[in-house]
């Protein structure tokens, strides 16, 4: 597992993304939807794509990446991009 995208990412819950999505190190993943459901399982990496495997099945992304930005007054963000959908943590500032 990637070290950047190890911790917590925020999404907004809407069909196309989940609540949350919590990477550890040692290549877990869960997935948490806004109502309280968590899947658990186990995320694959290999260069740009990643595998989610996770019992509704392997959800599969061609390109993930990760890019910093400032937002202003003191606050810097991480958002995290999966096949065009994003997903964002603070890492600075608040």
């Amino acid at each position: 597992m990637p070290g950047e995208l190890v911790g917590e990412w925020d999404g907004d819950g809407t069909a196309t993304r989940f609540d949350k999505i919590r990477f550890s190190s040692d290549g877990d993943v869960s997935l948490i939807y806004n109502n309280g459901l968590v899947l658990e399982g186990s995320a694959v990496v290999e260069g740009t794509s990643m595998t989610l495997h996770v019992p509704i099945g392997p959800i599969a992304y061609d390109y993930w990446s990760i890019e910093e930005f400032d937002a202003g007054y003191g606050y810097t963000f991480e958002n995290l991009m999966l096949d065009g959908v994003s997903y964002v943590r603070q890492i600075a500032g608040g």
